[in-house]
C-alpha cells in the first residue's frame, strides 16, 4: 500500500514522477480528467492553424467606427512604458504603432474570425493540468493595472513577452506560424540560456483577444490571463481619456456613455465576437460567461497582490529572480497608487446608470469575482511549484523523530494544534496535569520571556514568520519550553534541532463536524483575529459554498500545498506523514487520547484525576446545531473535505493500531 512507503522514498517517487511527464492535477470538484491527458492531447504534433484550416477571413471595419473600447491604447502604451522607465534605467523600445486612425481602425471589438469555437479551443481551460507547451497569453484589458501584470512578468521574472497592439501584425504572424516557430518554456529555456534570445518569447500579450488566439495551434495553446475591473470605473477612466475631459463631470460621463460612439458591454462583446452594431443577448452573454468560467485564470485590479502572489506564480510556476526580490511588490504599489481615484460612488445613481448601460459585463464581473475566489483553492499548481513544497515539506519533517525512534531524553514534543479539535482541552491539562510549559505569546511580541504562572513562553509560532523570529532565538535548544505548539504543522517543525528533535502528535476530528464548529464559532469570538460577524449572515452550507472556501485544512497543511488544486498524491504524501511523524488522538476519545499520551511521552498527572475534571470542562464550547449525518449539508461539507476525510478515516485506523502497540510496550 502506497501508506507503507516511507517519506523520504515517497519524496523521490513525487520527484522523479515530476522530471518524467506532466503533473496530473485532481481538481477538488472532483473532476479527475484522466481521459484527458496530455499526451492525448498532443498525439498529433503537427501544426494546427485553425484561421488556415477554416478560411479566416478579416472583416475591416469601416472608417467611421473609430471610437472604441481601444480608442486609448496609444496613451495606454506609453503609460506601460513610463512605468517600467521609471523603475529601471534600461531602455525599453516600443512596437507600437503610431498611427491613430489605423490602429483605432484595426482594433474594433469583433473584427476576427467568424470560427469561434475552433478559437476557444486554441485555449486551455483553467483546470487543465499544466504543461510546459502551453503557451501564457496576457490580455492587456483597458484601466485594469494588465499593464502592471506586464512589467511584473517581464522585470521581475526576466520573461520575454511578445507584444502585439496592431492586429495587422497579428495578422502577419498568423501567417508566419511565430508560435510554433519562436515560443519557449520560460522553465525549460529561460533567456539566459541564449548567447542571443532572437525572436523567441515567454508569452504572448496584446488587448485583441479574437486575433491573439488565432495564433494559437494544437501543438502550442493558450493559457489567458485575463484582469477585471468594474465596467462602471472603466468607462469612467475611457471618458477622462478623451480630449476636454475633467475629473468628476458626472454629467459628462453620463452623456458620454449615452451616446453612439460608447461601446456597452465592451467585455461581452469582446468574448462573444460581436460587433458595434449589433445589440448584445442574453445568448452572447452565456456564451462570454462560458469562456471566462472555463477558459480564464482571472486576477483582480483590487487585489493585485492576491493576484499575483495565489493566481499567477501558483500556476505558473514563476518566481522573482534572484537579483530582483521585492520587485513584484514594488510594481503593484506603484500600480495601484497610479490608479486615479473615481468620482463615482459605488451603488450611486451614476454608477448604477453606467452599470447598466453594460448589464452584461456588470453580470461578467460579480461572475469573474465568484471565479477568482474558486481559482483561488481549485487553480491547478505548476508542477514546479508542487516540487518545491515536496522539498520543504521532506525538509521541515526531517526535524521530527520517526513515531518508532527510540526515545531520546533531548527530544521536544510538538503539539500539531488543528483549529476547533479540542486544541485548548489538550494546552490546559498539559500546563495544569502535566506541569508542562508550553509555546504561546500571550504578551505581544514574542519573546523568550517566561510565564511561570501560567505555564507558558511567550514565543509566537503562528505564522511563517514568526517562526523565523523563534528559530532566530534558538528557541528548541533553549530548554525553556517542555512543548512547542503550531497550526502550521511544516513550519512549525523547522524550530527544532539535530540537538533536540522534535516528536510530534495531533488531535484529530470529523471535518464535516470540524467545519461546523469553526463556522459557528467564527461568528462569536470577538476575542478572535478570525472573528467574522457577517458569518451570522449565512447558513452552514451557505459557507462552504462560498468562493474560496478553505477546503481539506489537514491535507493542506501536511503537505504545504496551502493553495490550488489537491489530487490523491497529495492525500497519500499526508497518510504517510502522519503514519511516519504523528502520535494520533481524537476528539471523541479523549480519554484514550491522553492515556496514549502519556505512555508514548512518560507524562504523569501531578494529581490523581486531574485530566478527568478537564475532559469534563467547558472550553470554548458553543452550542449550535449540527447537519443531520448523510443529509444533503452534510453531505456536500463531506465532498468539499473529501481529502481530509479520508485522512481522518485512515487516522482513526492509527490511533487504534499505536494504541495497541503501547499496551503491549507496557505490558512487555
Amino acid at each position: 500500500a502506497a501508506t507503507s512507503i516511507t517519506l523520504s522514498l515517497l519524496f523521490s517517487l513525487e520527484t522523479s514522477l515530476l522530471s518524467k511527464s506532466p503533473f496530473v492535477m485532481q481538481l477538488d470538484d472532483g473532476v479527475n480528467d484522466h481521459d484527458m491527458t496530455i499526451a492525448a492531447l498532443h498525439d498529433d504534433e503537427s501544426s494546427f492553424r485553425p484561421t488556415q484550416m477554416m478560411g479566416h477571413q478579416s472583416n475591416q471595419q469601416e472608417d467611421g467606427i473609430a471610437t472604441t473600447l481601444y480608442e486609448y491604447y496609444d496613451h495606454q502604451q506609453h503609460h506601460n512604458r513610463r512605468l517600467q522607465l521609471s523603475m529601471t534605467e534600461e531602455k525599453v523600445t516600443t512596437t507600437s504603432n503610431t498611427n491613430n486612425n489605423e490602429n483605432n481602425n484595426n482594433a474594433i471589438i469583433g473584427q476576427s474570425t467568424n470560427n469561434q469555437g475552433v478559437i476557444v479551443n486554441m485555449l486551455r481551460r483553467a483546470r487543465d493540468k499544466v504543461d510546459e507547451k502551453d503557451v501564457p497569453f496576457l490580455l492587456q484589458v483597458p484601466y485594469t493595472n494588465s499593464d502592471v501584470i506586464y512589467s511584473i512578468m517581464t522585470e521581475c521574472y526576466g520573461l520575454v513577452g511578445r507584444e502585439y497592439w496592431d492586429v495587422k501584425d497579428l495578422q502577419r504572424d498568423e501567417e508566419e506560424n511565430v508560435v510554433d516557430s519562436f515560443y519557449v518554456s520560460s522553465h525549460d529555456r529561460p533567456k539566459e540560456m541564449f548567447h542571443n534570445f532572437g525572436k523567441r518569447f515567454h508569452f504572448l500579450s496584446t488587448p485583441h483577444y479574437q486575433e491573439g488566439t488565432s495564433l494559437l495551434t494544437l501543438k502550442h495553446k493558450g493559457r489567458i490571463i485575463l484582469m477585471l475591473r468594474h465596467p462602471a470605473y472603466i468607462a469612467e477612466r475611457m471618458y477622462l481619456s478623451r480630449p476636454n475631459t475633467q475629473k468628476g463631470d458626472l454629467k459628462g460621463l453620463l452623456q458620454y456613455v449615452n451616446g453612439t460612439d460608447y461601446y456597452d458591454n465592451w467585455m461581452t462583446r469582446m468574448l462573444a465576437n460581436v460587433p458595434k452594431e449589433e445589440q448584445v443577448t442574453e445568448e452572447h452573454f452565456k456564451y462570454a460567461r462560458m469562456i471566462l468560467e472555463n477558459k480564464f485564470i482571472i486576477g483582480m485590479t483590487s487585489d493585485m497582490a492576491e493576484t499575483v502572489k495565489k493566481r499567477i506564480n501558483l500556476h505558473f510556476g514563476w518566481k522573482e529572480l534572484p537579483s530582483k526580490q521585492g520587485c513584484e511588490l514594488e510594481y503593484i504599489k506603484k500600480g495601484t497608487m497610479e490608479l486615479p481615484t473615481s468620482a463615482l460612488e459605488e451603488g450611486g445613481r451614476e454608477w448604477r446608470f453606467i452599470a447598466k448601460k453594460n448589464l452584461f459585463d456588470s453580470k461578467l464581473m460579480a461572475r469573474g469575482m465568484a471565479v477568482f475566489g474558486m481559482q483561488k483553492m481549485r487553480i491547478p499548481v505548476h508542477p514546479y511549484t508542487v516540487r518545491d513544497d515536496r522539498k520543504a515539506v521532506s525538509e521541515a519533517f526531517g526535524h521530527l523523530r520517526n513515531v518508532q525512534d527510540e526515545i531520546d531524553t533531548s527530544d521536544i514534543p510538538f503539539f500539531w494544534h488543528i483549529p476547533k479539535a479540542s486544541g485548548t482541552t489538550v494546552k490546559e491539562v498539559m500546563s495544569k496535569c502535566y506541569n508542562l510549559i508550553r509555546t504561546e505569546m500571550v504578551d505581544p511580541p514574542s519573546s523568550l520571556d517566561l510565564f511561570p504562572d501560567k505555564k507558558v513562553l511567550n514565543v509566537d509560532l503562528t505564522t511563517p514568520e514568526a517562526i523565523v523570529v523563534a528559530r532566530g532565538y534558538n528557541v528548541a535548544d533553549s530548554k525553556l519550553a517542555d512543548v512547542f505548539i503550531s497550526q502550521l504543522a511544516v513550519e512549525g517543525s523547522t524550530v527544532f534541532t539535530t540537538y533536540h528533535m522534535g516528536r510530534a502528535f495531533t488531535i484529530m476530528r470529523h471535518p464535516v463536524i470540524l467545519a461546523a464548529s469553526l463556522f459557528y464559532y467564527r461568528r462569536i469570538a470577538t476575542w478572535e483575529p478570525t472573528y467574522r460577524p457577517d458569518f451570522n449572515d449565512l447558513t452552514l452550507q451557505e459557507y462552504v459554498e462560498m468562493p474560496g472556501y478553505y477546503d481539506n485544512w489537514m491535507v493542506r497543511m501536511l503537505t504545504n500545498a496551502k493553495l490550488g488544486g489537491l489530487n490523491e498524491g497529495h492525500l497519500e504524501i499526508a497518510k504517510a506523514v502522519i503514519k511516519e511523524k504523528f502520535i494520533i488522538g481524537i476528539s471523541d476519545h479523549m480519554d484514550e487520547t491522553f492515556r496514549q499520551l502519556e505512555s508514548y511521552f512518560g507524562w504523569k498527572e501531578q494529581e490523581a484525576g486531574c485530566v478527568k475534571s478537564f475532559l469534563g470542562a467547558s472550553f470554548n464550547k458553543n452550542k449550535y446545531e449540527l447537519p443531520e449525518r448523510g443529509g444533503p449539508v452534510w453531505n456536500s461539507i463531506a465532498e468539499k473535505n473529501k481529502f481530509d476525510m479520508q485522512l481522518y478515516y485512515f487516522a482513526l485506523e492509527l490511533f487504534g493500531e499505536q494504541g495497541k502497540k503501547l499496551r503491549r510496550t507496557q505490558v512487555g
